[in-house]
């Protein structure tokens, strides 16, 4: 990856083009869903990144190019419910295909992590589906441990969390939220 790859956080007239980045990031999985299930998952990922939505929308730019992009959410009260508050969260996560494997991933997650310990979080959470195996293996590369998982869009997700002062303890047993509560 290029190192001067920047990433930052998304300004609202550049919000179009982030949501295409999903769009066109996430377009492979629409096989593995039924119809109904996918226009759900394009709404919610579309509410992601929609003006005025909880978090911090970043992205990574290839000049003026967005080619990847993910949300970080401080932790503190909000309506993502798979991990406890007083975590922070990584959502959203999208790279374009033509990218992948080149970093871009990492330099999202390194960003949010970044974040994460400049806001005090002791803990970083996040889902994926279970079939999107390269965010899997990012996420446990870095030291996020699975934690349990549940059904959504009829599809297993994974919930995972990192301990950002030791990342090879073990987080704390979640409950897991009703499958339609969250995003």
């Amino acid at each position: 990856m290029n190192r001067d790859l920047p990433v930052r956080p998304v300004l609202d007239d550049e919000r179009p083009a982030i949501l295409s980045v999903i769009h066109q990031a996430y377009a492979e999985f629409e096989s593995a869903l039924a119809a109904q299930e996918w226009l759900r998952l394009s709404a919610n990922l579309a509410g992601i990144v929609a003006p005025g939505a909880p978090g911090v929308l970043i992205a990574a730019f290839d000049g003026p190019e967005a080619i990847g992009t993910a949300t970080y959410l401080p932790p503190g009260p909000r309506e993502y419910n798979r991990v406890p508050e007083e975590w922070a969260v990584v959502r959203g996560m999208a790279v374009l295909p033509a990218w992948r494997g080149r970093g871009v991933a990492r330099a999202l997650l390194t960003d949010c992590l970044g974040r994460a310990r400049s806001d005090g979080a002791l803990w970083v959470g996040l889902h994926t589906a279970a079939l999107m195996h390269a965010a899997r293996r990012l996420y446990e590369g870095v030291g996020f441990v699975q934690q349990g998982g549940f059904l959504h869009l009829g599809l297993p997700f994974c919930i995972y969390a990192l301990h950002l002062e030791a990342p090879h303890l073990e987080a704390p047993h979640l409950e897991a939220p009703h499958p339609e509560h969250g995003r």
